[in-house]
């Protein structure tokens, strides 16, 4: 095979990973503006019930991650990407056909298993095709989660108020569900024929699937116990912003995502820009800049106009969302490429799971509220708890950096020109 053409499956597994990154981001986010809908159509006992359902998917979706990892480390990434978003899609595109709450938690744990399987293979399976350059390569591969933020929440916003095809009793809270069902299976089918796997060259079992071994073991669950105060911070960020834009300043449904969308936009750019800015040495100090700047905006939403409230929280989306660029990138540049399965699947299984919880805990929080959540002045607290755990994230970065020695060289992975032998396409 010339090195052109496993230059160009590189890229293509690249363009289209990043693709899964965002439909994965989107099938999380896409209920925030759509929480005050659901729970008046049926008749929910107060917003924590509906946030729970992303709760349950989040749940499930982080705590499987280190089996989603030995499974990566294992046998067929491109496979295990494929089928991946082929049952998320089908889990949301089934939430678009029901009106039974109990069906919506079943299908968020259905969508949350098959959910599981991206984090944990991209992660492993990207870098792979690039193995002189595997921290750009996790930079761009990032851009998928910032696509996926934007999209999610502002086409679910516009579509329930906007979508004017019928199909039995649908309520236009789950037209955007069936819409971005359908995408995600075709997406899925796409990847399965044209992405790739790469081929190891190694023939000892033990070389190709070494343990993790302990030290690596316990200094990854410590990054996941202190990067994970960034993830909760963040992941209860977003069902915080979409409540407290509904409920404290009276915004729609569709003015809602439009804002959550947007709000995420800019770091479609920022995840790769991060990543090629700080390079080696740098990503972790950029990574703590990011955390505490991040922590701090946040904390200011509720003291800002309604009329300024974007600007404020794109600020604050471009410091948390380039973080997680800088962080994957600095953990997995310093380990193995046959690791990297396990280690982000054992990092999302104790932050990810953390975090899944923020959805359902702002949504009991903001009930509490009552009456009040209609003042904006309600909400200083928990903005400023939720930005101090953000910060408290900046720990984090001396363990990291026990991790190892960086591997590969800093080059543009699109430039690349020996990438690693790859499979047979489809």
């Amino acid at each position: 095979m010339t090195s052109r053409v496993s230059n160009f499956r590189a890229h293509v597994t690249l363009a289209l990973s990043t693709v899964l990154h965002l439909f994965t981001h989107a099938y999380g986010t896409m209920l925030v503006p759509l929480y005050l809908l659901i729970r008046s159509d049926l008749h929910l006992n107060g917003v924590k019930s509906v946030a729970f359902i992303v709760t349950v998917y989040g749940v499930t979706y982080c705590a499987l991650s280190f089996q989603a990892g030995v499974l990566a480390d294992r046998h067929d990434r491109r496979m295990l990407l494929g089928i991946g978003l082929l049952g998320n899609a089908l889990a949301i595109m089934a939430m678009g056909f029901t009106h039974q709450y109990g069906l919506l938690l079943l299908f968020g744990v259905i969508a949350g298993v098959f959910g599981t399987l991206f984090h944990p293979t991209a992660n492993a399976l990207v870098p792979a095709h690039y193995p002189k350059s595997p921290g750009m390569a996790i930079g761009l591969l990032g851009a998928g989660s910032g696509m996926g933020f934007f999209l999610g929440p502002k086409y679910a916003g516009w579509r329930a108020e906007t979508a004017h095809w019928q199909m039995g009793h649908l309520m236009q809270w789950q037209k955007p569900l069936v819409e971005l069902g359908i995408a995600g299976v075709v997406c899925a089918v796409l990847f399965l024929l044209f992405a790739t796997e790469v081929r190891s060259t190694e023939s000892n079992a033990s070389q190709v699937h070494p343990p993790l071994g302990p030290t690596l073991r316990r200094r990854v669950l410590l990054i996941g116990l202190t990067l994970g105060c960034r993830d909760f911070a963040g992941v209860s960020s977003i069902s915080l912003i979409g409540i407290y834009l509904q409920k404290a300043h009276g915004m729609s449904v569709q003015q809602t995502g439009s804002i959550l969308g947007s709000m995420m936009l800019i770091s479609i750019f920022v995840n790769p820009l991060a990543v090629w800015v700080s390079p080696r040495g740098r990503r972790l100090p950029s990574m703590v800049a990011l955390l505490a700047l991040g922590g701090v905006v946040l904390a200011m939403v509720p003291f800002v106009a309604v009329s300024n409230v974007l600007i404020v929280l794109a600020i604050f989306q471009t410091c948390h969302l380039g973080s997680y660029a800088l962080s994957d990138a600095a953990m997995l540049e310093r380990v193995p490429g046959n690791l990297r399965g396990r280690v982000v699947g054992l990092f999302l299984g104790l932050a990810g799971t953390a975090a899944a919880c923020g959805p359902w805990v702002m949504g009991y929080w903001t009930d509490l509220l009552g009456p009040r959540g209609n003042d904006p002045r309600a909400y200083v607290p928990v903005f400023a708890i939720s930005g101090a755990i953000m910060c408290v994230a900046t720990v984090s970065a001396p363990i990291i950096a026990r991790l190892g020695e960086v591997q590969g060289v800093e080059i543009d992975p699109l430039s690349e020109m020996m990438p690693a032998t790859v499979g047979p396409m489809g």
